[in-house]
């Protein structure tokens, strides 16, 4: 930029020397001075080569004045663009640091929805797993009976375990009534086995003995084969033995031991066998043998 105005003083300054040259030759082209101060034809003749000669030197200078005309548009219009130029870059910076202004603050503002959109998300899986722990209180649990596998109802698993905890803390009325109200409340359910068990095995322990023979008959006839039948048959012959059947319960207790020997309550059934008194034979069998 300072080297175009040097350029530009530069132009004024040959310009005006141009024009001053310009005149000292009109000066002199003057015909009246001419003749006086000639008056011979050596004089007009020199006087035609000097005006030929300013003629010619004014038409040089009309032709420098034109290029330098031309050389100072030149020289203003690249100012022109120059300045226009810089302007534009002007403008370009003030938009580029108005574009830095608006990036920081969009990421100013991204950030603070990444952190709610964190908080969100925190705040539903909290939520979905509060829900998902309240519909876990409702849907049937996988639970392992006497060996085998099922599925049931929460609230039912619930009232078993709270019966089988009666009777495990010795309070044995409360576990029979509670075995019961769970035999009415589920019929169909696959603890049916198991708990008919523990009300026999209540009763036994309440010295309800014939109720106890009832139960566990009932429930050795409806699953003989079933994952509770040795145990029932123990408690079964125990029960007939408590009652005064000496004969039924040895009778239980023998065929517990030839129907699952491999049982722990056949171990413990010939437990009980062999504190058993032996077995008088009756008059019938003392007339077949003539005792």
């Amino acid at each position: 930029m300072q080297a175009l105005r040097y350029q530009y003083r530069q132009l004024l300054r040959t310009a005006g020397l141009a024009v001053a040259l310009g005149a000292i030759a009109l000066s002199v082209l003057t015909p009246t001075s001419a003749w006086a101060l000639f008056e011979d034809d050596e004089a007009r003749q020199a006087v035609l080569e000097l005006r030929t000669e300013s003629r010619e030197n004014a038409r040089k200078t009309d032709r420098v004045i034109e290029q330098l005309k031309a050389n100072f548009d030149e020289l203003a219009k690249r100012l022109e663009r120059l300045e226009a130029t810089a302007r534009g870059q002007l403008e370009l910076q003030g938009q580029l640091d108005a574009l830095r202004q608006e990036l920081a603050t969009l990421r100013g503002r991204v950030e603070v929805q990444t952190n709610e959109l964190t908080q969100t998300q925190r705040q539903l899986r909290e939520t979905f797993a509060a829900i998902d722990e309240r519909l876990q209180r409702f849907e049937p649990k996988q639970v392992t009976v006497d060996g085998q596998t099922f599925k049931v109802e929460q609230g039912e698993r619930r009232s078993f375990e709270a019966a089988l905890g009666m009777f495990r803390a010795g309070d044995f009325q409360a576990a029979l009534r509670a075995f019961q109200q769970f035999q009415a409340a589920y019929p169909e359910s696959p603890y049916g086995p198991s708990a008919a068990f523990w009300v026999g095995s209540s009763q036994f322990a309440l010295k309800d003995y014939k109720a106890a023979i009832a139960t566990h008959k009932a429930l050795i006839a409806l699953a003989p084969d079933g994952p509770r039948a040795p145990d029932a048959t123990l408690n079964l012959g125990f029960a007939q033995l408590a009652d005064g059947d000496a004969k039924g319960g040895r009778s239980t207790l023998e065929g517990l031991v030839a129907r699952f020997p491999a049982a722990p309550a056949a171990q413990a059934a010939k437990q009980r066998l062999m504190a058993l008194p032996p077995d008088k034979p009756s008059q019938v069998d003392r007339k077949k043998t003539g005792r």
